[in-house]
């Protein structure tokens, strides 16, 4: 125990004197690591959400090269945070992390084979879905918070906000997905976001109102910050009345075009916040 302690407290001390004497390089490494836990959060809901428009739509194609490409680009950012140097790579929270991924990916990988050879898939395994996505996001949660802590580094309230916001509108709409397709009645169950999708689609309107009011004196960011309140009023009506007139195409669309508004807007804070340290 010891021993274990003595290594943390000479691996933060290492780490602590590098940005002393590398701030502007220590910041920059700091903020990717950052960016690349957060697109690993929403890669693991956006993969759900594929999975379920996958099985839902009969096996489509396009969402399974969706969940390929995200599996694939999960697993290029865990190469970059492991990566010598990267200052997540010692922090014993992202092996935590990176096991809950494989555990993940594993049952994603056995529900698709299950839903491609036999025509449905395992009922308790789709449920154990829900609990491991839950579980997944909070581990990687826990790297993130710990990267802050130990670097000390701090987010702008607008990086902060399009990331909170980008999260759930992907939890929202992978719920959706699992909630409005077909074949998923045994997983009505499950419920992915805190509060439910009705708690969620009013946090993310008071979330909504405070960016568009800080980006206000931004033209280029304030049209972004519109451009996604109309996709947003496009489909939370459908989201408050999933059972009916399902539109599951139309709200996984949409909510990853937010995503993306979101992660511009986010980049723009960082960057500025950058520029002026």
């Amino acid at each position: 125990m010891i021993k274990i302690n003595l290594k943390r407290m000479l691996s933060g001390l290492t780490l602590s004197l590098f940005i002393a004497m590398h701030p502007a390089t220590a910041n920059s490494d700091t903020s990717d690591a950052l960016k690349s836990i957060y697109q690993m959060q929403v890669i693991t809901y956006s993969i759900l959400g594929d999975y379920y428009m996958f099985s839902g739509l009969e096996g489509d194609s396009r969402y399974a090269r969706d969940i390929d490409a995200g599996i694939k680009r999960f697993e290029t950012l865990t190469g970059e945070l492991t990566a010598p140097g990267n200052p997540t790579a010692k922090l014993e929270s992202l092996g935590k992390a990176l096991t809950h991924w494989q555990e993940y990916k594993k049952l994603i990988e056995t529900n698709r084979v299950d839903f491609l050879t036999q025509g449905y898939a395992n009922g308790r395994l789709l449920n154990d879905l829900g609990s491991k996505v839950v579980e997944l996001n909070d581990s990687l949660q826990t790297v993130y918070d710990g990267l802050l802590e130990q670097t000390q580094f701090t987010l702008s309230n607008q990086t902060k906000q399009t990331r909170k916001m980008g999260l759930i509108i992907q939890t929202i709409t992978a719920e959706y997905a699992a909630r409005s397709t077909s074949s998923l009645g045994q997983v009505m169950v499950i419920n992915i976001n805190k509060g439910g999708m009705d708690g969620q689609a009013k946090e993310f309107d008071k979330l909504l109102s405070q960016l568009k009011e800080a980006s206000k004196p931004e033209k280029r960011i304030y049209k972004l910050t519109d451009q996604i309140g109309v996709k947003w009023s496009f489909i939370n009506n459908s989201v408050s009345n999933y059972n009916e007139n399902a539109v599951p195409f139309i709200v996984s669309t949409y909510g990853d075009r937010i995503t993306q508004n979101l992660e511009s807007i986010g980049k723009h804070y960082s960057t500025q916040r950058q520029a002026k340290k």
